[in-house]
């Protein structure tokens, strides 16, 4: 996923960013018709570019929620609504409890029988002996439950004060009802809620004013699910659990040194979704059942959000809210990817203590289709019709100067090259380097650069040197490179013609090839692509029985074996040549 919001200006050693964000349409009479607008990033560093139009990004995005909703005052409505959801929340609670409980020895049931008492205990004694700190302790929460909902109050109102109290009166009830469960005494949720109803005389539930609750046996077929971990109990957030999402994002993508910039954006674009959800709120807030809503949220997220027009303006809760068809939603890889990186980023949180659980460790879904089967390989009678000469030379329009559309599938057909590592290619990065012999061999020189910041491999495996194959030579591509150099002294990249955006200078060649050449052959689907060029190229070699490791160099994959990625080399290139380029025919 890459940063819509950040536009890249100049090239080469040059570039910078400037922070972008487009109005959303329903405000852009707000801003007299202004319909985007840009901040320039020159003078912040690379390192700290991200984390700084994250910043800008979640500032925009609230100055934009406070125009649509404005501050409104808190009402007897909202009262009611705020301690319905709060019930809830306790009768969730109190379930945990006592499905924790193990009732099955007499042993523990006294010990899951204790700790309620403990706990009513405890709070009981609190507000007997400082009712001031515990008020101050339910004012502070009800203040972060206001300030979500964009609700003013002031905290000295009668209104505050009856919305802390009846918070009081709820956490009391709360044990009562635990004990009750524990003891199974046959009392349903409904008879708690007329508690409630009946203690704070606010007729919270009219809908059970006249429905009689049946004491019923549990239910077998439908049993309260055990929970997988500990339930967390409320507690006052330390300074350091107080810190805000955004910090702690900062920090952890701060410690990744070893991974590439494409990592750290993909990385940094799945976490800030955590921020587009719950607003910046402090790390020690997200609960269990704020990381489930998370989940089924990105669940309904569209695919392709960030390139279909139609999803551009619209910001994570309004796509969320469109709940498209399932087959037009993300699949289940890419949730499974964006669920995984904010499981590393709390796991890094609970270590370094800004949070007491990882809540969204085990939440990925299983993925029923083999990681080698999710994108089509072309067969090789499709590779042919797509680079039979006629149809090649006709779409590619090579007459007309369009090289890129050209060279791109031809480079990536002989190499195994990602797209983006072909259109980031400078002259220089196709250079003759020495092999065994003392001939030198033109070979690709796939790496990073610090010196060029529009640069960046997926992996570091991907760091690589790949000898070109002799189809490429002699269909002129050195003799290719050799004239630009001529024509153009000042020229830096290969397919310099490519505008770089999202990321990456990928867009055009991805569009010819995925949306107008493939489609006129008839060979698009929703499972084969420029990426597929790839697949096939790997396919290929290993049906031809070519040793993995050689693949792995050819193409940038780690090996797997720790030993071979810690302390092996990549091959000399006259070695990668004759045990696996050459093969590629």
């Amino acid at each position: 996923m890459k940063h819509l919001h950040l536009v890249s200006k100049g090239s080469g050693s040059s570039t910078h960013f400037h922070f972008r964000s487009k109005i959303p349409i329903d405000l852009i009479s707000v801003f007299d018709g202004t319909r985007q607008f840009q901040i320039s990033l020159k003078n912040v560093s690379n390192k700290d570019t991200v984390f700084v139009s994250l910043t800008l990004k979640n500032l925009v995005q609230k100055l934009f929620t406070d125009i649509r909703s404005g501050m409104k005052n808190l009402t007897l409505d909202d009262i009611k609504e705020i301690l319905r959801i709060e019930v809830r929340k306790s009768i969730l609670y109190s379930h945990q409890v006592n499905e924790g409980t193990n009732k099955h020895t007499d042993r523990g049931f006294i010990k899951g029988l204790d700790y309620i008492l403990d706990l009513e205990k405890k709070l009981q004694q609190q507000i007997d002996g400082d009712i001031g700190s515990y008020r101050k302790e339910i004012e502070e929460k009800l203040e972060g439950i206001l300030q979500s909902l964009d609700i003013q109050v002031e905290k000295g109102s009668v209104d505050f004060k009856k919305l802390r109290n009846r918070f009081i009166d709820l956490y009391l009830m709360r044990t009562s009802w635990m004990k009750e469960l524990i003891k199974n005494t046959g009392r349903t949720d409904d008879d708690f809620r007329r508690d409630v109803d009946d203690k704070l005389n606010m007729n919270l539930f009219p809908e059970l004013t006249e429905k009689l609750t049946p004491i019923i046996e549990n239910d077998p077929h439908n049993p309260i699910p055990e929970p997988r971990q500990p339930y967390e109990v409320e507690q006052t957030l330390s300074p350091h659990q107080s810190t805000p999402i955004s910090v702690g994002i900062h920090k952890f993508v701060g410690e990744k040194s070893n991974i590439t910039k494409k990592s750290i954006w993909e990385i940094t674009s799945s976490l800030e979704m955590l921020i587009q959800e719950f607003g910046d709120i402090p790390l020690g807030k997200i609960n269990r059942e704020m990381g489930v809503k998370f989940k089924e949220d990105l669940i309904k997220l569209p695919k392709n959000k960030n390139k279909l027009p139609q999803y551009k303006d619209l910001d994570f809760h309004q796509l969320v809210g469109l709940n498209v068809n399932e087959k037009d939603r993300i699949s289940t890889r890419t949730l499974n990817n964006h669920l995984g990186y904010v499981s590393s980023f709390m796991g890094w949180c609970v270590i370094n203590g800004y949070v007491d659980i990882n809540v969204f460790q085990g939440m990925k879904l299983k993925i029923k289709v083999r990681q080698q089967d999710e994108r089509d390989r072309f067969t090789e009678k499709e590779i042919k019709q797509i680079f039979n000469k006629q149809n090649y030379l006709e779409y590619t329009e090579v007459e007309k100067g369009k090289w890129e559309y050209y060279w791109c599938p031809l480079i990536s057909l002989f190499t195994g090259m990602r797209l983006n590592e072909i259109c980031s290619l400078y002259l220089d990065n196709i250079r003759m380097i020495k092999g065994n012999h003392r001939e030198k061999r033109w070979c690709f020189d796939v790496l990073e650069e610090p010196n060029r910041p529009d640069k960046h491999l997926k992996t570091l495996s991907s760091r690589r040197i790949i000898p070109i194959h002799d189809t490429l030579l002699d269909l002129g591509l050195i003799e290719f490179v050799e004239i630009l150099k001529k024509r153009q002294p000042t020229r830096q990249r290969v397919f310099q013609e490519l505008p770089y955006g999202e990321g990456s200078y990928i867009r055009n060649v991805s569009r010819f090839f995925n949306q107008r050449y493939l489609p006129k052959l008839g060979l698009k689907t929703d499972k084969k692509s420029f990426h597929s060029i790839r697949h096939s190229v790997i396919d290929h070699l290993k049906q031809k029985g070519i040793d993995v490791s050689y693949i792995n160099d050819l193409v940038g994959h780690h090996s797997g074996n720790i030993d071979l990625d810690r302390y092996g080399k990549s091959y000399n290139p006259d070695i990668l040549y004759n045990k696996c380029v050459k093969k590629i025919v």
